[in-house]
């Protein structure tokens, strides 16, 4: 397997809207046999109620994706990054947490500079 991608809630609207550079990403991770990672408070910052987001709801369905919750270590961790970074972003300092446990895998963001307060070396793909 290779390196794994990180999802944040920026790169999860851009599969809503069908961007064609998103789309492009996971097309080649997915050849790579590459795992694609969402953490679930991402998947709570996004999603809503009714039929609006069936693009997103057909993406998540897929087997493909592996989803990562919070549990108590993590969240000690995110409120550890937080007050490192002295920010308040919980959904972001998730991301982060997540990716460094993936051994500092990339993270696909339409955000980067939320995420660089968080970890200025934390590999980004800027979409």
């Amino acid at each position: 397997m290779n390196a794994n991608l990180v999802l944040d809630a920026g790169a999860l609207i851009a599969v809503e809207r069908r961007s064609p550079q998103l789309q492009q990403l996971v097309h080649g991770a997915r050849m790579r046999k590459a795992t694609i990672v969402v953490p679930t408070a991402v998947i709570a910052q996004v999603v809503r109620a009714g039929g609006r987001q069936a693009n997103l709801r057909r993406f998540l369905a897929d087997s493909y994706l592996r989803f990562v919750g919070l549990d108590y270590p993590t969240a000690l961790e995110i409120g550890a990054v937080l007050g490192e970074s002295g920010t308040a972003d919980v959904v972001d300092a998730a991301v982060v947490v997540c990716a460094r446990a993936l051994n500092r895998c990339p993270v696909i963001t339409s955000d980067p500079q939320d995420l660089r307060k968080l970890d200025p070396t934390l590999p980004l793909i800027v979409i």
